[in-house]
Formats: structure tokens, C-alpha cells, sequence
């Protein structure tokens, strides 16, 4: 018997189901202008390039006003801001477009930046954030900024914008460094993460019913 990957009932899974849809084909009306922010979400250099790649796609397409992303202890598989800004313009960034650093005082992962961007986006007025991430860790990055800000209490507008999509057989570092599978593999530890982050102890993050709840508020 295939052993199940994760202990979520059947109805969880539903809703599941019918989120993930909306995180990976998300759809923001261009009327609305440009992003006043696109936040890249650190990642190893194993898999960064599929979230700088759309970055640039966007700043280029005059999409967004500024690109942000994170500054962070070294020997968690992320390389810091200073490589980030180095990296986005070995691509091909343009010089002008602004790059906002993010510190967030310690490890950088994908919970710890959700809650830097949070307080960033309680700063600001109202502007759209989109946030990048790569298609195998899209997800796991939405619901995790969600959480984030439903738990400080800010109500803005942020969009899902998945990466350049990578080879899904092809080996990569991911999870500050500590795992190292094919990227298809690792959507079962992202949906494994889900599970065991609902927990109180890990965070409390929202279920898939309400980050759609969320979706339907901004959508709507």
C-alpha cells in the first residue's frame, strides 16, 4: 500500500485542492498599475535563478517599483542580500530599478521573512506586493505571507508570482541548505511543511480554507 504523505482528512485535502489553482495561476487585474513591491523569497543558489529570472521579467516589463528581498545569516543555503542584488544584475538587471533590503536579524527563512514583510506592508499604503518564489515552494511561500499578515492585523493586497520553472528531475539544495532531492521530491516535504507548520508551536499557519477566504476578500 502507498504510504500517504501527509495526515490531512479528506475534506482538508479538498480545499487544498481548490487553493492551489489559485496560488499558482493567480491573476491580478493589470489595471491596478504596477506592483509597488515584488519580494523575493531567499532560496539556495541552487534554485535562486528561477525566482530572480521573473523578478527581472517584471522590473523590465515596468510592472513593479521596487524589488525587495532578504539580508541573513550565512550557512542556512542562502547567500545573503549582497549576493542577491549581485546575482539579479548578473541576469541582466537593469541599473535604476530599487532593490529593498529586508533583515530580518537572523535566519532567513520563509517564515521569518513572511513576518518582515508583514511589517513592511503595514508601512505603506495600501500598494500591491507580489511575492516570487519557485513553483515547488510557491505554495508553502503564499500561505506563509498570509498567516503573516492576518496575524499582525494588515489587510493588503499581495499576488503569487512563481519562477522561471526548473528542471523537476534535477537535484537541488533546498531548506536552508539541509535537504537535497529532485525538485519533484520536494513537493512532498512543502506539503509535509504544511501540515506540521498549522501546528501552534510552528507558527499557527492559516488553513487552505483560509487563505481562500483571504483570496475571496482581496479578489472580491
Amino acid at each position: 500500500m502507498l504510504q500517504r504523505i501527509t495526515n490531512l482528512s479528506a475534506e482538508e485535502l479538498e480545499e487544498f485542492f481548490l487553493l492551489v489553482p489559485r496560488i499558482l495561476c493567480d491573476y491580478r487585474d493589470p489595471n491596478r498599475g504596477p506592483y509597488q513591491l515584488a519580494f523575493i523569497y531567499s532560496n539556495t543558489p541552487d534554485n535562486e535563478d528561477s525566482s530572480f529570472l521573473r523578478a527581472i521579467e517584471l522590473a523590465h516589463a515596468g510592472a513593479v517599483e521596487s524589488l525587495g528581498t532578504s539580508e541573513g545569516n550565512r550557512g542556512h543555503g542562502y547567500e545573503g542580500f549582497d549576493h542577491s542584488v549581485a546575482r539579479l544584475k548578473a541576469l541582466g538587471l537593469k541599473n535604476g530599478m530599487p532593490v529593498v533590503k529586508f533583515d530580518v536579524g537572523g535566519s532567513a527563512n520563509t517564515g521569518s521573512e513572511a513576518q518582515k514583510l508583514a511589517e513592511y506592508a503595514q508601512s505603506i499604503a495600501g500598494g500591491d506586493i507580489a511575492i516570487i518564489a519557485p513553483p515547488f515552494h510557491m505554495v508553502r511561500v503564499f500561505m506563509t505571507t498570509v498567516t503573516a499578515l492576518k496575524r499582525n492585523g494588515v489587510s493588503v493586497r499581495v499576488y503569487a508570482v512563481p519562477g522561471v520553472p526548473l528542471p523537476w528531475m534535477q537535484e537541488a539544495t533546498h531548506s536552508q541548505g539541509l535537504i537535497r532531492r529532485k525538485r519533484a521530491e520536494l513537493l512532498n516535504d512543502e506539503l509535509q511543511r504544511i501540515e506540521k507548520y498549522r501546528a501552534p508551536e510552528f507558527g499557527s499557519m492559516l488553513s487552505a480554507k483560509e487563505v481562500i477566504e483571504y483570496l475571496n476578500w482581496r479578489d472580491g
